[in-house]
């Protein structure tokens, strides 16, 4: 199982460019990683978020569906997330962060993976700009 943390703040989205491995260098994803033995999805997401943008989050609702990986040998499982504390992100692991509102969600080259997620995201950040 792999997790991805749409974390959202002020109607936006952090999109992170992978800066390895070449063949996806340059290319957009949500936060995340590998559930490890022993672990939830929800503290596989904690920790992969501190180890990789130095922030603490709070794990929400589900977003989209299970997206399956590697020819069916992984699935991707995406949570919204929100920032807790001060930390602001920072690309420990990444070429480059950015905030992305609804509108913006089309601007980067997201991986093929990611690309329901950001589907299914779209409709959630335009409530949300609607609504601040």
């Amino acid at each position: 199982m792999i997790v991805g943390a749409a974390i959202i703040v002020n109607g936006r989205v952090l999109g992170c460019a992978r800066s390895d491995p070449p063949e996806v260098a340059g290319m957009w994803e949500f936060p995340g990683g590998k559930v490890e033995p022993g672990e939830s999805d929800i503290e596989a997401l904690v920790r992969e978020c501190e180890e990789e943008l130095g922030i603490l989050v709070a794990v929400g609702e589900r977003v989209g569906q299970d997206v399956l990986l590697a020819h069916g040998r992984a699935v991707l499982r995406v949570y919204a997330a929100r920032l807790l504390g001060d930390a602001q992100p920072q690309a420990l692991e990444h070429a480059e962060l950015r905030w992305l509102g609804p509108d913006e969600l089309d601007s980067v080259a997201w991986l093929p993976a990611d690309a329901p997620i950001v589907k299914a995201l779209h409709p959630m950040l335009l409530d949300l700009s609607r609504s601040a």
